[in-house]
């Protein structure tokens, strides 16, 4: 049985599904340029490499037949100020999949976003039209339509978009809302609300992310496109508002709305729940509450 390639191994979402991954007996390579630094410590097994630099050679002499990719410049905001972020996310998913085509990798997970589908007014199916709001958007739909490029050129490669919608919890970079909202409370600066505050989205915690990814993987069950997200959506005044019972004296500043800003997000879920066995664990006051206390016990240290 060949190996599996993680990219972005070292960060929020890879770390922890490639110790999870290694825990279920899978043999695996992580791989990470850490050009965004992560929160835990890297381990010293990582394989400090860029995306781009992965060519077939690399996936025989490793024996790599399946790759999860979730690498990417990700901030939605700063795609549109740094032009480098979407070239970059296209570049490292253009190659890997060239790289992918041309050895012996069987499946391609891809690390695909909600974004791709911008503001519709409907729950958001993972054949919903698509129509990005960002660069960022732009370059994560560029990469789906890679992807069906090189499924045509090689029929034995078999690509799965994950479309995460807003996995959250500890260890996440505080570029994300909840880590953000948390670290800026316990360092007693004020919230920063972009807008009004009735966008929503939708959450889930990092464990019931990992759970369903690792029966995906599991499974020989096949996919083009999977929604990961828990079919609800919490605004980020609800959001503020589960804070306020959790920590005293929130002070919140608002400011102008995010460029392009979509209102809300809602993922249908019905694939992971009928067909990976999707039943989450941790709801949303008990998810922040145990963010709370991640950052709590940072401060402390």
């Amino acid at each position: 049985m060949g190996k599996i390639l993680v990219t972005g191994a070292a960060g929020f979402i890879g770390r922890q599904l490639s110790d999870n991954l290694i825990s279920n007996d899978f043999e695996i390579i992580e791989l990470d340029d850490l050009s965004t630094k992560p929160l835990l410590k890297p381990k010293e097994s990582l394989l400090i490499m860029k995306v781009q630099d992965v060519n077939s050679d690399f996936l025989i002499e490793h024996n790599i037949e399946s790759i999860i990719h979730l690498a990417a410049k990700k901030n939605v905001k700063d795609s549109f100020f740094n032009m480098d972020y979407s070239t970059e996310n296209f570049d490292m998913t253009h190659k890997l999949l060239n790289a992918s085509a041309q050895s012996e990798v069987k499946r391609f997970f891809l690390a695909s976003s909600c974004e791709i589908f911008g503001y519709q007014d409907n729950i958001l199916k993972e054949r919903s039209t698509l129509k990005p709001h960002s660069p960022y958007a732009v370059s994560k739909v560029a990469n789906e339509y890679l992807s069906d490029v090189y499924m045509m050129y090689n029929n034995n490669l078999k690509v799965t978009s994950l479309v995460f919608f807003n996995t959250y919890g500890p260890t996440e970079g505080i570029d994300a809302v909840i880590p953000n909202f948390v670290s800026k409370i316990i360092s007693g600066d004020p919230i920063v609300i972009e807008g009004d505050g009735s966008q929503a989205r939708d959450f889930t915690y990092i464990d019931d992310t990992i759970q369903v990814l690792i029966n995906i993987i599991k499974s020989e069950e096949y996919f083009r496109y999977i929604n990961i997200g828990s079919g609800k959506d919490i605004s980020i005044k609800q959001l503020v508002s589960i804070i306020k019972n959790l920590k005293n004296n929130i002070e919140i500043n608002y400011v102008d709305q995010r460029p392009n800003e979509i209102k809300t997000f809602v993922a249908e879920n019905s694939i992971i729940k009928k067909n990976f066995s999707f039943s989450p664990k941790i709801d949303i006051n008990e998810g922040i509450k145990k963010v709370i206390e991640y950052y709590d016990d940072l401060s402390r240290n």
